[in-house]
């Protein structure tokens, strides 16, 4: 082999792994850019929130979220604490079924439960649907009117023990994913 063939054999693969090369780190830079984005936005998407290390926690839990914007990740915070509602509505349903004998306190305490998580799980989904429409005045009272109820569940269920406790925590979860929504809205609401 000539001299000058192997230059002409050499230069096309050394263009080759080259471009390879300079397209491997343009594109790792834009998934760093993309990852470094996502995380901004979710940090301040919970800035307003009460609970920061939570929201930070929920949102980041959700892989929609990296490439979501505040709206996306408004309905992230929503469809979660939705879905947590309708598990406790269904837990508090199961415990009043259950056959063994919680007193006449824990039973009270789980049928006020149990009539106002409706309501929860109906203004969750209310909150969803004035988001979808774009009216975030209505979501934040919606959202406050489930937040109100969760405490009214837990009122009735103070100073109780075993199911009770079970509820309360729940009860304690649901909130914060609510006010993480509400902070989320709020942050929307400002741009």
């Amino acid at each position: 082999m000539s001299p000058i063939s192997g230059l002409f054999f050499l230069l096309p693969l050394t263009l080759s792994l080259s471009l390879s090369l300079s397209l491997s780190l343009s594109l790792t830079a834009a998934i760093a850019t993309n990852q470094t984005n996502a995380t901004t936005l979710i940090s301040k998407a919970c800035s307003r929130s009460p609970h920061t290390d939570f929201c930070l926690s929920l949102l980041n839990s959700d892989p929609n979220s990296k490439t979501a914007d505040l709206k996306g990740l408004a309905f992230i915070a929503l469809k979660a604490a939705s879905k947590n509602a309708t598990a406790t509505s269904a837990t508090i349903k199961e415990l009043l079924n259950d056959t063994s004998d919680a007193g006449p306190t824990v039973d009270d305490g789980l049928r006020s439960c149990d009539q106002v998580y409706g309501d929860v799980v109906d203004q969750i989904e209310d909150s969803i649907d004035s988001m979808v429409s774009g009216a975030y005045n209505d979501v934040g009272t919606w959202m406050k009117a489930a937040i109100a109820d969760i405490e009214t569940c837990e009122n009735s269920l103070q100073g109780q023990k075993g199911d009770a406790l079970e509820v309360s925590q729940k009860n304690r979860i649901l909130r914060q994913m609510c006010n993480t929504a509400l902070g989320i809205v709020h942050v929307l609401a400002d741009n």
